[in-house]
């Protein structure tokens, strides 16, 4: 009962984070010049980068949150989503003991306030505990491992 209640868990934190970074990636392709304007004014990534950035950044939303939805390579994009997610919280925690208020870009290009920055972090540190819980929850049991072990 317990296996059961966990992959209905793993399920539903899945597809809601998958939902999210599926929409954040579509509000994020449709303006690239804004996404690389907003990866710019954190002022941690060398400007050399912050195009490449901005044009990779979308799609690997759109393709991790695709994957958690239908399920296909679970963990991997989980572990993705759960890097990328560290990335971005580490961002936001700089800018704000920075000084820096601006917009996130999380879900798309809006003003930027240091009382929204918060959200966002808070935000951030929830999906960064759900891509954990999917991650671990996606760990193959020890009794498949075992088993994958004696097939082979």
């Amino acid at each position: 009962m317990k296996a059961i209640t966990l992959r209905y868990k793993t399920v539903v934190v899945s597809i809601v984070l998958g939902a999210l970074f599926v929409y954040a990636g579509a509000m994020k392709i449709r303006d690239p010049l804004a996404v690389a304007d907003t990866i710019a004014a954190f002022g941690i990534i060398p400007l050399a980068l912050i195009n490449s950035f901005a044009l990779a950044i979308p799609s690997f939303e759109i393709i991790s949150g695709a994957l958690l939805i239908a399920g296909w390579y679970r963990r991997m994009a989980a572990l993705g989503l759960l890097i990328a997610l560290g990335a971005y919280t580490v961002a936001i925690a700089s800018a704000l003991a920075r000084g820096i208020t601006i917009d996130c870009g999380c879900f798309g290009v809006g003003p930027g306030t240091r009382g929204a920055m918060w959200w966002d972090f808070g935000r951030d540190l929830a999906m960064l505990a759900a891509a954990f819980a999917v991650y671990a929850w996606s760990m193959p049991s020890p009794a498949a491992v075992q088993d994958e072990s004696r097939a082979a």
